[in-house]
This record gives C-alpha cells, structure tokens and sequence, in this order.
C-alpha cells in the first residue's frame, strides 16, 4: 500500500455570499446549504469564514474523529481534504487514494450505478480496475438489475448503499466519512462496519465526522473538535470528548 499521509496548515475557506449590487447566493446555491461558519464583510463583500486556522497532521494508523455541533464546519472540512473545495487561504496536502462517502463526490444521478462507477475509478487515478470495483460495489450492495439504471431511480437508502460501498471499494488509502456507518439498514450498517475493520487492519487513515461518540470510539483514536470554523482542540479521543461535553454544558 502506498504510504499515506494529511497535512494541513493554517487552512482558511471564506465562501463569498452577496456582492455589491448582487441579490444572489453563489453561482452554485447548493454548495451553500451545508456550510456553517460565522458571516463575515469585508471590501463590501459578504461570505461565510467556513474554516479558520485549521492545522492538523496524520499519518498512516491514524483516524481522527471530527466532533462538532450542526454547522460546525466538519463536513466543510472533510469536503477540503477531498478536494472538492480549494482552501481561501493555507496548504493541504493528502497523499494516498481517498475514498469518500460524502455528499457532493463523484456520482451523477444521471449514470447508471455502472457507468457511476466507471467514472469514478477514471477519475481517482491509475491503478485501479473499474472491473474489480464493479464486481466488489455488486456484490456489497446487492442492487440487481439496479445497478444498471440511473442512480436517481435509486431510494435513498440504496443510493446511501451505493455511495458507502464504492467509497470503500478497492484499495483506498484515505477514507474520509460523513455520519457513512448509518448507511441503510441495520443489516447493511453491519456488512458495513466490518468493511470498515478491514480498512483498519490494513492500516490507512480514517477520518470520521459524526455526533456519536460511541461510534467515534469504536473507530478512533484522536478528534479535533470544532466550533463555528474553529480548531478548539486536537488529541485523544476521550480527552477530547470530555472537552467537547464540558463546553456545551
């Protein structure tokens, strides 16, 4: 496996929301609805401080846990190291494959479950044949004949199935989740939590946002939590959930 490794420094995300003159959202509403952070004006601008000063640094064997009440800014954050936002400001740098079970990644609901994960495997590097990804996401999801129609037929809880099973399928090195393990139901959370405790064993990275820390345990060993954009604390899990517990109190 390819060595794996997250850094990120001093990272900032400022999502502009209204111009001079302008009585619109971003030019992509949609990327708006999940973001929290603090509004803030600047030049006669307003935007959204999504993420500010966030530093972290993992290596292999390493699964952080993201702890945050809604609109924290931990899936903003999941969405930075996936690449699917650029930082305003600051470095991040991932190397190894990642795998995604997030809102937003590279599924159109327009493809068909086959040509979605065609697609996927192009767009996610050498190395991997779409083949064996087919075979692997079929099999985990059980989807039939689904899976040759387009994704937007899929219920919501297939379409969960569908996004879990093709995020962990072949051999990821980065796995960034969020709130993932609630995927479908309880038969498949179970299929799906096993699938997970393989990743474990071969000793990637894992990042998890979720808000329960039962779960957070059971996977992780560190946790950052976050509070509107904001690093408020970085080290063990249980340290960290304590001070996560004492500050909403």
């Amino acid at each position: 496996m390819v060595s794996c490794q997250i850094t990120v420094k001093n990272v900032y995300l400022n999502i502009p929301v209204f111009s001079p003159g302008q009585m619109r959202l971003l030019s992509k509403p949609s990327l708006f609805a999940p973001i929290g952070g603090k509004l803030s004006s600047s030049h006669g601008k307003i935007y959204v401080e999504a993420l500010k000063d966030i530093s972290l640094e993992l290596g292999e064997g390493q699964n952080l846990g993201l702890i945050g009440h809604n609109g924290a800014g931990k899936t903003t954050l999941l969405r930075v190291l996936a690449g699917i936002y650029p930082p305003s400001r600051g470095e991040v740098f991932v190397a190894g494959h990642v795998g995604c079970v997030l809102e937003g990644t590279s599924i159109s609901a327009d493809m068909t479950g086959r040509e979605s994960i065609k697609y996927h495997c192009l767009i996610h590097g050498q190395g991997i044949d779409w083949r064996e990804v087919e075979q692997d996401v079929c099999e985990f999801t059980d989807l039939g004949d689904f899976i040759d129609l387009p994704v937007r037929t899929y219920s919501s809880g297939m379409q969960s199935r569908f996004k879990a099973a093709l995020a962990t399928a072949g051999h990821q090195e980065v796995l960034l989740i969020d709130e993932g393990i609630g995927a479908g139901d309880a038969q498949f959370q179970q299929k799906f939590a096993a699938r997970l405790d393989s990743y474990l064993n071969r000793a990637g990275i894992l990042i998890l946002a979720s808000h329960n820390m039962a779960m957070l345990s059971d996977y992780c060993d560190i946790a950052l939590v976050i509070e509107h954009g904001e690093s408020k604390f970085f080290g063990p899990l249980e340290d960290a959930v304590s001070f996560y517990m004492d500050s909403q109190k």
